[in-house]
C-alpha cells in the first residue's frame, strides 16, 4: 500500500487559488451537489436551517449547489484568503451573494456553537489535514441532531502506478501544475479503510463510508 505523504494544508498563493479555479470540476462538483440534494433534509433548506461547506476553496460546490437548488443558504468557510478572494469574485459573478456567505476561518477549531448547522458538507478538504480526526470532530460538533453530514474527498491509491493512471485518465488536460496538484493530493489522501477507522472514533459507523467513485470516498450521515 502507498504511504500517505502530507501536502501543505493550507494553498494560500495566488497561484494556486488561479490554477485551482481554473481546472475544470464542473463534473465532480455537479456530481457532488446532486448526491447533497438526493439525501439533504428538507429543514436545511428553508429559512430556518443553514448549510457549512467546510473548505469551500474557490466557492465552487455552493455556487452549484445554488444553481440545482432554488432554496437554501450556505456558510462556505476556508482557511486560505487567496481562496476566498477569488470566491468572492465568483460568488458576486453567479448572483447568489444573497444565498452564500464566506469567512475566513480554520475547519479543525470551528467558531461556531455546538448544533449550528442543519447540514454538513465538504469536498476535498481532508486530505489538507494531518490528523483528520480533528476535522471529523468538529465537524459533528457543529451539525444539529438528525442533520446531515456529507463529506468526499479522493481516496488513496494503492500504489505510485495507479497515482499515474488517474492523473492520466483525470487531468490530461490540465497544466503540469495542475496535474501535479492533483497527484499530490492523491498520495496526501485517506484509504478507504483509514476513513472508517477515523469515524469509528466518533462513534459513527463504517457502513456510512463509501467508495463512490474509483478515486472518491464519501461519508453520508444522519
Amino acid at each position: 500500500m502507498l504511504a500517505r505523504t502530507l501536502e501543505p494544508e493550507v494553498m494560500d498563493t495566488e497561484r494556486e487559488a488561479s490554477e485551482y479555479d481554473a481546472m475544470d470540476h464542473s463534473g465532480v462538483n455537479d456530481l457532488f451537489v446532486s448526491d447533497f440534494l438526493a439525501v439533504c433534509p428538507p429543514d436545511a433548506l428553508d429559512d430556518g436551517g443553514q448549510i457549512l461547506d467546510l473548505g469551500t476553496g474557490t466557492a465552487l460546490i455552493p455556487i452549484e449547489f445554488c444553481r440545482q437548488s432554488p432554496s437554501g443558504h450556505i456558510l462556505g468557510v476556508d482557511l486560505a484568503e487567496e481562496m476566498l478572494k477569488a470566491a468572492r469574485d465568483n460568488v458576486d459573478r453567479a448572483g447568489y451573494a444573497g444565498r452564500i456567505a464566506l469567512e475566513k476561518c480554520d475547519a479543525k477549531g470551528l467558531p461556531f456553537a455546538d448544533d449550528s448547522f442543519a447540514a454538513v458538507m465538504s469536498n476535498s478538504i481532508i486530505h489538507h489535514i494531518p490528523e483528520p480526526l480533528d476535522c471529523f470532530r468538529e465537524m459533528v460538533r457543529v451539525l444539529r441532531p438528525g442533520g446531515l453530514l456529507f463529506v468526499r474527498d479522493l481516496m488513496r491509491p494503492e500504489s505510485a502506478e495507479e497515482v499515474e493512471r488517474l492523473v492520466r485518465e483525470n487531468a490530461a488536460d490540465e497544466t503540469e501544475y495542475s496535474q501535479q496538484l492533483f497527484r499530490q493530493s492523491l498520495h496526501a489522501a485517506l484509504t478507504l479503510e483509514e476513513v472508517r477507522e477515523t469515524i469509528a472514533q466518533l462513534g459513527l459507523s463504517g457502513d456510512c463510508v463509501q467508495a463512490t467513485s474509483d478515486r472518491h470516498w464519501t461519508v453520508s450521515f444522519q
